[in-house]
């Protein structure tokens, strides 16, 4: 058995890390449990390095993101991240359990059918997450934004009913203005208070989502990201922060060949199920990176628009390699074509702006490849 590979499959949860080992001729198993800590697994580990054997370790994406992985880079183990919705499943299969989930991770490892995910570098991961966090702050000031309306309707601060406009827009200067006057205006103290507060919670959530994008524009003018970042803000749609959204997401975009593939992580494909001699097709998959889908959906919100430069369009395109330019111009013509296509054969509007979402991701493989190209000569 002396320096022979065996693959092991780990269960990582708060309680126990479960493992399961399979050797590459298969004649050697063996199942082993520890503590949730990188100490008690290394222990394991150096058992089974004391036998001769040359390890390769598994475990699905999970809570622990990259950091087991990474920490067992260090110690020197090769490690591999799983993407947990592409693990192959039995219909008839009724019966889960840790134990059986590595049994199975650790069968599937050795025999290669496994999908690995790219593990970014640290600096990577951590401007990502600045992204998400200000995403995250944006949808709590939404949350907080709707709450303040639906209590003012209740206690009959009706905006859009005093100043008689059938588009009366909430949340403009004039908005909180009137909402502040009622306060004024009004006798009771705790409904002060309450709204009051909650106008404090929104002017910080704001206070706050403006310092998130002003440090995101400060990494986006780096040397790192300055050309990726400029390259995609020539599209109509991608400004600076879905543009850092899309190049922090995607990593380094030579490891998808085909733009197929990046539609693919991005879980847009389409459903299917063909068979005699029919064709059905049906919504997107969703199997895939969310914050890469949502951006490039909601940057393809007016696609159907006529083919125009806007003066803030013009602006970001200025001192940008004009072939960035030209591919964006392809893109623009392409999507509207598409768009007014598809709204004439009837299609629902969210359905089209899905459609071009998928194409505006194509185009953003070939703009990222050319910058890599470019960097590269």
């Amino acid at each position: 058995m002396a320096n022979q590979l065996i693959f092991i499959g780990l269960d990582v949860d708060d309680n126990a890390f479960h493992g399961h080992c399979t050797s590459e001729d298969g004649h050697f198993e063996i199942a082993f449990s520890c503590k949730p800590s990188l100490a008690a697994l290394e222990r394991k580990l150096v058992q089974l390095d004391q036998k001769g054997f040359t390890v390769k370790i598994c475990y699905e994406a999970t809570y622990l993101g990259f950091s087991l992985q990474r920490e067992l880079a260090l110690k020197g183990y090769h490690c591999d991240i799983i993407a947990p919705s592409l693990i192959p499943k039995s219909p008839g299969d009724q019966i889960k359990t840790d134990r059986l989930d590595c049994q199975k991770l650790s069968q599937y490892y050795k025999a290669g059918i496994l999908t690995v995910i790219h593990v970014p570098d640290e600096q990577e991961e951590i401007i990502r997450d600045l992204l998400r966090s200000r995403k995250f702050v944006v949808a709590q000031m939404k949350a907080n934004k709707l709450y303040i309306t639906s209590l003012c309707r209740r206690l009959g601060l009706d905006y859009k009913g005093s100043t008689g406009k059938k588009k009366a827009e909430y949340w403009t200067e004039i908005h909180i203005k009137w909402l502040k006057d009622r306060l004024t205006e009004s006798e009771n103290s705790t409904l002060k208070f309450n709204i009051n507060m909650l106008l404090l919670q929104l002017e910080q959530f704001q206070s706050n989502i403006q310092s998130y994008t002003d440090e995101i524009e400060r990494i986006a003018s780096s040397e790192k990201y300055k050309t990726e970042v400029q390259a995609l803000s020539c599209y109509r749609g991608l400004d600076t922060i879905t543009a850092m959204t899309l190049v922090s997401e995607l990593g380094d975009i030579r490891r998808f060949d085909h733009p197929k593939r990046l539609a693919s992580y991005a879980g847009m494909d389409l459903k299917e199920y063909s068979s005699g001699g029919k064709d059905h097709r049906f919504s997107i998959t969703k199997l895939g990176n969310r914050h890469i889908r949502t951006a490039v959906i909601e940057s393809s919100q007016f696609a159907w628009q006529p083919v125009r430069l806007s003066a803030r369009l013009r602006k970001r395109r200025q001192n940008v390699d004009p072939s960035y330019a030209a591919i964006a111009d392809r893109c623009m013509s392409r999507l509207h074509a598409k768009a007014t296509r598809l709204i004439y054969k009837g299609k629902a509007r969210n359905k089209v702006k899905v459609a071009c979402a998928r194409e505006l991701l194509c185009f953003v493989w070939e703009t990222l490849t050319e910058v890599k190209k470019t960097q590269a000569a």
